[in-house]
Formats: structure tokens, C-alpha cells, sequence
């Protein structure tokens, strides 16, 4: 094969591996293997951070721009086992359209060449979840409205977390450990499962299902840590903020912790509050508590919510507790139920779903 075939054959690759990373589907367990033997090539590596970097960038661009730019197919000759993906979505033929449109790209917004691109950024909008690949070959799933960047370089391997919450799948490699930044802080493993939630109020809860991970603050101008190192190992939890410790490492079920994967949310022992500030991350209709009542009534919901249908949620949340939802359009407000029975306040409002499903 002569070295042009070569390159073209290489980048007709990294082109469909683009396409099944951003696709959203999960590989099976034959592709993986398939795709880390792959990446193992460092020309495959280069090819496949070029068009990830260019995807990014597409996406990112103003939806007129992106229509005109995908406009113009690429050359086929290029991509010929990328022919069959013509009828997919958008997301999917963006990997297609890289090559044609690097150099508008250049002239409309001054766009540094690919090799200056340090960090890849992977986000969701609002109850969007999407399962990425990174540069090492590590999985990472992010929630509704996330965003991480991968920041590693060489045998570096480093993502930070910037918003939202992210279950990551770790590649073994004992030479090279694993961290997450999140803040000030340093989530360390070689090859592990954890969930990592950066909270809004700037809390972060970090959850480990397998293996284990290492926590430590990092110091900053020289202070020393509020807090010395922690070791968390499966179906043990975490929360704390720069400051301090909000909870030291506790059991839980890690499992319930990250069933959010499946379109769900846990709600047996969460305080009302909880649930109500968790349901909001899924909607762009704010849910609104207009009664001071709910958050000071101990309401305990059982069962679990299904967070990609909020107002069916909401509506099953008022058959479990004395709670009326009122959809104002602009928003869901939610009042206290004034014929409540006295038992139900006597026991904190709290049923129990019988069949623990939405």
C-alpha cells in the first residue's frame, strides 16, 4: 500500500470510529477491544484526535454556519465506508464533512491548525446523556448538562470536570493513572468505575462502584489542605466542597446513585428538597416549591422518578405525597396539598410505591 493510500485508508477509519463515538451507542465489548487495538497505532491516534477536535468545533459553530459548511459534501473517494451514513443524523455525517470544510473553517474564524488543539471538550444540553471515548481509551458517561475537557498530554492521562456529573469507565494502564480535577481538588485511580457530580451549589459527590479511587485537595499558594487524603472504595461515597468536608466516606448503593444512565432517579430517603433541586436539572421549565411548607415538611418519596419525562414525574410525585403541581406555562409550581390527612402529615407524607418503578 503506498503511503497516500495509506493516509486515506487511515483517515477513512478515524472518520467511522468519529462516527461511533459520537453516535451515542453503546460498543459492544468486540468493538472496544477492536477500537484499542486501533488507537494503539500513534497515526491512528493522530487521525482520530483530528477529526474529534473538528467535530467539537462544527458543533459549537452557530446553526446557519453549520448548515452552509455541511452543505458541500466531502469527497467520497475519502470516505467511502462512510457513504451508507448520508441518511443519518447531523451528529453523525459532521464527521464526514470534517475534511471538506477545514479551510472555511480557517478563513471564517481564524481556526489554529488541528496539532494546536491541547484539550477536547464533551458536553450535554439540558436531559441529554451521552457516552464518550477519550484519548486513552477510557469511557466517560455524562449527565444532563455537562461539560469535561480533556486536558492530558503523553502519559498524562487528566480530564477536568467543569459542570454536571460523569461516570467514568477507566482503561487499566498501571503506569499511567487516571485523574479527574475538579476545583481544587484531585480524583486519582488506575482503573476503576466512579461517578463524579460537581453540584451547582459547588459541592462534589464522588461514588465509586468498582475498583478504587484516591482523593486529595490540592493546595493552593502554598496553604495546606482543609482535608488530608481519602481512599474510597466500592459502594462508598464522598461530599465536599474547597473548603471542608461535607461528609466523610459512607456506604451506599452505588448502583441507585448512578441509575440516572437508565433514565431514572432514586428517591427512597432523599428529603423532598432533594428531589424537587435533582428534577430540575432535566428540565428547561423550572420547578418552582411556591409553599414554605415543602420545605420544611419531612416528605419522603419511595420508588424512583423517570427524569426523561418530567411532568410525568411531577404527576406521579403528587399521588405519593400531599403535593399539587400547577403548570403555568413558564414554569411547574408546586403548593401543599390543603386536605391532607391527618395521618399523612402525622407520618410525614411519606408512601410508599408498591411497585418501586415509575
Amino acid at each position: 500500500m503506498s503511503g497516500r493510500k495509506e493516509l486515506n485508508e487511515i483517515d477513512n477509519q478515524a472518520a467511522w470510529w468519529t462516527t461511533v463515538l459520537d453516535s451515542g451507542e453503546d460498543m459492544s465489548e468486540a468493538d472496544r477491544v477492536r477500537f484499542h487495538e486501533w488507537l494503539l497505532n500513534p497515526a491512528n491516534a493522530r487521525a482520530l484526535n483530528v477529526y474529534r477536535a473538528l467535530v467539537a468545533v462544527i458543533q459549537e459553530l452557530p446553526h446557519q454556519k453549520t448548515v452552509a459548511l455541511t452543505a458541500a459534501p466531502p469527497s467520497r473517494s475519502w470516505f467511502p465506508s462512510l457513504g451508507r451514513l448520508s441518511a443519518e443524523p447531523l451528529r453523525l455525517a459532521l464527521a464526514a464533512a470534517c475534511a471538506a470544510i477545514v479551510a472555511a473553517l480557517g478563513v471564517w474564524f481564524n481556526v489554529p491548525t488541528v496539532r494546536e488543539y491541547v484539550t477536547q471538550t464533551y458536553t450535554t444540553n439540558i436531559g441529554e446523556r451521552r457516552r464518550v471515548v477519550l484519548p486513552d481509551g477510557s469511557f466517560a458517561q455524562l449527565n444532563t448538562q455537562s461539560r469535561i475537557r480533556w486536558v492530558g498530554a503523553g502519559k498524562d492521562r487528566r480530564v477536568a470536570l467543569e459542570k454536571g456529573e460523569v461516570l467514568f469507565e477507566v482503561a487499566h494502564d498501571s503506569t499511567r493513572p487516571f485523574r479527574v480535577i475538579v476545583g481544587n481538588s484531585e480524583i486519582r485511580d488506575l482503573a476503576t468505575e466512579f461517578d463524579v457530580y460537581r453540584k451547582s451549589n459547588g459541592s462534589v459527590v464522588v461514588t465509586v462502584l468498582s475498583g478504587q479511587v484516591a482523593i486529595k485537595e490540592l493546595s493552593v499558594g502554598g496553604a495546606q489542605p482543609a482535608w488530608t487524603e481519602r481512599l474510597l472504595r466500592p459502594n462508598q461515597q464522598i461530599e465536599y466542597t474547597q473548603a471542608s468536608l461535607i461528609s466523610d466516606v459512607h456506604t451506599v448503593s452505588a448502583a441507585a446513585a448512578v441509575r440516572w444512565r437508565e433514565g431514572l432517579l432514586v428517591t427512597e430517603h432523599q428529603p423532598f428538597t432533594t428531589v424537587v433541586s435533582e428534577l430540575n436539572r432535566y428540565t428547561p421549565k423550572p420547578i418552582l416549591m411556591a409553599d414554605p411548607r415543602l420545605e420544611s415538611a419531612a416528605i419522603e418519596l419511595g420508588g424512583t422518578l423517570g427524569i426523561q419525562d418530567v411532568p410525568a414525574a411531577l404527576e406521579r410525585i403528587q399521588h405519593l405525597g400531599p403535593i399539587v403541581v400547577t403548570d403555568t406555562g413558564d414554569s411547574y409550581v408546586l403548593t401543599y396539598k390543603a386536605d391532607a390527612t391527618s395521618a399523612e402529615e402525622q407520618s410525614g407524607g411519606s408512601r410508599e410505591d408498591p411497585a418501586g418503578r415509575p
